[in-house]
């Protein structure tokens, strides 16, 4: 078993090696399997407030029934679903301890050959990075991970999910080349085929699979995670979620249920290069502001003097001076109207 030091060192090697989270997340998982027994992987990154997956590196065994894990992961309470071990503070499961209470082993791993596996949240400063899932198959040697495996895991896990952190707070200065014009449409069946999609939509959707490195049928995980949650009706269908993509600009993901006129049910994905207001609170935790400094930070974008801003916020004029010193320093700007234009108006 490798010590904390030994990840470390490695994450270090494949961040300097690789130049995407993609690569990344294969590289420390084929170093892992030096030390762990496993036959298959999936390992997501997630928005940090939602959990929702913003895109996942998959082996091709699981990528073909990972649909069917995530209709059940928003459609019952299954054991150590990952929102579960968030919440509890468990963070990492081994399903052969109580497989057999479990509805996702039954319907879908042990019938497509599945036999165990380990879930683990990448947590880091309290926040969600990730979720690194890990498979064994029946026909395994040894068809179980063992207590060592978990701890194996256990160790890498903080690691990982502070690579995942640099990789999602990643600044991108880039606008996406695509359509103006209106919204990218994607219709898709019950069973999540894709029916019909306009230009927009299709440039869009190119961007986001080439981010997972899928192929040019596969639907990404973002909208696998809509579909989902929008089938087990646990979704408003006015969130928008908001997916870096590396090197290229924000997509954002909105979704509907649409029925037709033989009542048989369609999902509608709305594809967007995301707006300046969308991308706010995301830049505001990629600069590492504090939650008071992004208090002052939206009172700046309102136009509002320090005098006013100390008002609304209880604190004197000099306090306000004293955290736009400080908000000026994390987002590297002289002054408020740079400041606006570096979070704000350049997205225009």
């Amino acid at each position: 078993m490798q010590d904390i030091h030994y990840w470390k060192r490695r994450s270090e090697v494949h961040l300097k090696d690789n130049q995407n989270s993609v690569q990344y997340r294969q590289k420390i998982i084929e170093e892992l399997r030096d030390f762990i027994s496993f036959d298959a992987y999936c390992c997501t990154m997630t928005d940090t407030q939602t959990l929702f997956s913003i895109g996942a590196v998959t082996e091709q065994s699981i990528e073909d029934i990972h649909q069917q894990i995530m209709s059940l992961e928003y459609d019952s309470q299954d054991i150590n679903s990952y929102v579960y071990l968030v919440e509890s503070g468990k963070y990492i499961g081994k399903l052969s301890d109580v497989s057999s209470q479990s509805k996702r082993y039954r319907e879908v791993l042990e019938p497509h050959g599945f036999s165990d596996e380990i879930r683990a949240a990448l947590m880091f400063q309290g926040q969600c990075y990730g979720f690194l899932t890990l498979f064994k198959r029946i026909d395994n040697g040894q068809p179980h991970f063992q207590d060592a495996d978990v701890n194996q895991v256990k160790i890498l896990m903080p690691v990982m999910a502070e690579a995942l952190m640099g990789f999602y707070h990643t600044i991108i200065d880039e606008r996406l080349f695509i359509e103006e014009e209106q919204s990218g449409i994607i219709i898709l069946d019950e069973e999540h085929h894709i029916i019909s999609t306009n230009t927009k939509a299709a440039q869009l959707l190119t961007l986001l699979r080439n981010n997972e490195g899928l192929l040019d049928w596969q639907i990404p995980k973002p909208i696998q995670a809509f579909c989902a949650k929008l089938q087990a009706n646990k979704l408003n269908s006015q969130y928008s979620l908001l997916v870096p993509i590396n090197n290229k600009g924000y997509v954002t993901v909105q979704a509907s249920v649409l029925m037709t006129a033989d009542s048989q049910q369609q999902i509608a994905i709305l594809l967007n290069e995301a707006s300046p207001k969308e991308m706010l609170p995301y830049l505001l935790i990629a600069y590492h502001l504090t939650p008071r400094e992004k208090e002052v930070v939206v009172e700046v974008m309102k136009g509002i003097p320090t005098k006013i801003i100390a008002q609304n916020l209880g604190i004197s004029s000099y306090t306000v001076q004293d955290h736009l010193k400080l908000i000026f320093q994390k987002v590297d700007v002289a002054d408020r109207n740079e400041l606006v234009w570096k979070l704000f108006t350049r997205f225009n």
